[in-house]
C-alpha cells in the first residue's frame, strides 16, 4: 500500500512538471510570436524611412535613413530570434511526447494486464468488474 502511494505522489509531480512545461511552452510560443510581429513592424517602418529618403521625399534628411537602417537591423535580429525560439519550443514539444511515449510503453511493459487489455477487446461484464475495482481502492487506503 505504501508503494502504491509512493507511485501515485511520483505520477502527480510528473504530472505537474509536464503542466508547467506545457504553460511555459504557450508563453514561449505567445513570445515568440509578438516578437515576430514587432520585428516585422520594425523592418517595414525601416524599409518605409528609407524608402522616402532615396525617392526625395520632403522633410526627409539622413537622419531617416540611419534611423531606418537601425529599424530595419533591429526588426531583422527580432524576426531571426524569434524563428528559432519558435523552432526550439517545436523540438522540445516533440521530445516530450516521444518520453511520454517511451514512459507509457515501458508501463505497459510492466504492468500485464494493462498491455492484455490494451490488445484485446473487453466485454461489458469485464468492464463493469474493472469499474468495480476502481471503487473498491480508495476505501482499501482509507484503512
Amino acid at each position: 500500500m505504501e508503494e502504491q502511494k509512493t507511485e501515485n505522489k511520483e505520477e502527480l509531480q510528473q504530472e505537474t512538471t509536464e503542466e508547467k512545461n506545457s504553460d511555459q511552452g504557450n508563453s514561449s510560443t505567445r513570445s515568440s510570436l509578438l516578437w515576430i510581429f514587432a520585428g516585422g513592424y520594425l523592418v517595414y517602418t525601416g524599409y518605409r524611412l528609407c524608402a522616402n529618403v532615396i525617392s526625395g521625399a520632403e522633410d526627409s534628411s539622413t537622419g531617416f535613413l540611419v534611423a531606418g537602417g537601425i529599424f530595419v537591423v533591429i526588426g531583422a535580429v527580432l524576426l531571426i530570434m524569434a524563428v528559432r525560439n519558435l523552432a526550439k519550443a517545436g523540438a522540445q514539444k516533440h521530445e516530450m511526447e516521444e518520453a511520454a511515449a517511451k514512459k507509457a510503453a515501458e508501463e505497459t511493459a510492466k504492468d500485464p494486464e494493462i498491455a492484455a487489455a490494451g490488445k484485446k477487446r473487453m466485454s461489458i461484464a469485464q468492464r463493469a468488474h474493472l469499474a468495480e475495482n476502481l471503487d473498491d481502492a480508495p476505501e482499501e487506503e482509507a484503512k
